[in-house]
């Protein structure tokens, strides 16, 4: 019996020298990809650093499966702030897939757009633009002129320019990518919306506000041709052509858009919603822009009076947040200035709620006949 123990025992370490060589890279690539889908990038790191040299001493350094490992270890960095480190990563993925599919290959776009991006971030300004059009090169050879992807990418490249205030080259791309849209999938795709609304943005970011119109009316004709004349979507294409009008001074042709606009986002969202605030503002200036101001003054203090609305539900909100660390000092004061505000509203509803939770914070501290007052003031609102 004694041998046998022994022999049990001296087989452990052989047992566990086994189990650490049969380590699986794959498994600690994906338990490192949890760890950064939870934004814990310190912790994923070395996983991902583990997985890539295991990978390479089973495959070699220029293995085409390496390529994931290595970009994802780039994205890593550059969630951490080293763009120097994830520059020199994605430079290696992407020579992987060079040597593997050849310059043009399309496998290289991905890594080809996120080193673009670690470029942008590191004021290397020419060198992320080289990248955003080696992309296009690339797609277009592969894909050819009417690939939907090679429209994405010409929006990627026209956003780019956009974000460097660079509007006339950003034009044409974002021109090409509508005309690729329109031409695999018709004139009234929902994909062309947000494009020619990026144009139209392109033109009122000059001030040069007559060639926006066109892509915004065909942004509204779209909505109302994909969802239907009373959806969000149409009310969000009319207050962007609402918002093009007002700004050339064209209040009369502004006023109906605006109208109509409020209509669909009130049956959305209900007439005493505090988003809807906006709406109503934009409908007010531009009824007083045309001195309509009978009109104008009741949707201002209807607005005002949503805002108010929602300005009380956040000082109630920080008063409970206040109560929950026991600062009861804080949240009296809170609970104070919120009701002062209510009682400035026509609604009783939002002045009782109020009431509560201020009694209920002065019954947690033990402040029973003045809750009770509270408590009485609440029986009489209507």
């Amino acid at each position: 019996m004694l041998g046998f123990m022994k022999r049990t025992m001296a087989l452990l370490p052989l047992l566990a020298l086994t189990a650490f060589t049969q380590e699986n890279p794959d498994e600690i690539r994906q338990q490192a990809l949890a760890l950064v889908a939870a934004g814990k990038y310190a912790e994923a790191e070395p996983l991902l650093a583990r997985a890539l040299e295991m990978r390479e001493k089973q495959q070699g350094a220029d293995d085409p499966l390496l390529a994931p490992v290595i970009s994802e270890l780039a994205m890593v960095n550059r969630a951490e702030g080293r763009n120097a480190d994830a520059e020199k990563l994605y430079l290696r993925a992407l020579a992987i897939r060079q040597k593997a599919g050849g310059p043009d290959a399309v496998e290289l776009i991905p890594d080809l757009k996120l080193l673009a991006g670690v470029y942008n971030s590191m004021g290397r300004i020419p060198d992320a633009e080289r990248q955003y059009l080696q992309v296009i090169a690339n797609r277009f050879k592969a894909k050819g002129a009417d690939d939907p992807d090679l429209a994405n990418d010409c929006v990627d490249l026209a956003m780019f320019y956009v974000s460097k205030k660079r509007y006339a080259v950003a034009e044409p791309n974002l021109r090409r990518a509508a005309q690729i849209i329109e031409r695999r999938f018709g004139p009234v795709d929902r994909g062309l919306a947000p494009i020619l609304d990026s144009l139209a943005t392109v033109f009122i970011e000059q001030q040069n506000f007559v060639p926006a119109e066109a892509p915004l009316r065909r942004v509204v004709a779209i909505q109302e041709s994909v969802y239907g004349p009373n959806h969000v979507s149409v009310a969000t294409a009319l207050d962007r052509l609402g918002m093009l009008f007002y700004l050339q001074k064209r209040y009369a042709e502004a006023e109906p858009l605006y109208k109509r606009s409020m209509g669909i986002w009130e049956a959305a969202m209900g007439p005493d919603n505090p988003e809807l605030a906006t709406t109503l503002e934009n409908l007010a200036v531009v009824y007083a822009a045309q001195d309509k101001f009978a009109e104008a003054e009741p949707l201002y203090r209807r607005s005002l009076a949503l805002r108010e609305s929602m300005a009380l539900g956040s000082m109630n909100n920080l008063a409970l947040v206040l109560e929950g660390e026991s600062d009861h000092a804080a949240a009296e004061s809170q609970y104070k200035l919120a009701v002062r505000v209510a009682e400035t509203m026509p609604d009783r509803t939002a002045l009782k709620k109020t009431l509560e939770n201020y009694a209920a914070l002065l019954r947690r501290m033990k402040r029973e006949p003045e809750a009770r007052r509270l408590q009485q003031r609440m029986q009489v609102l209507k």
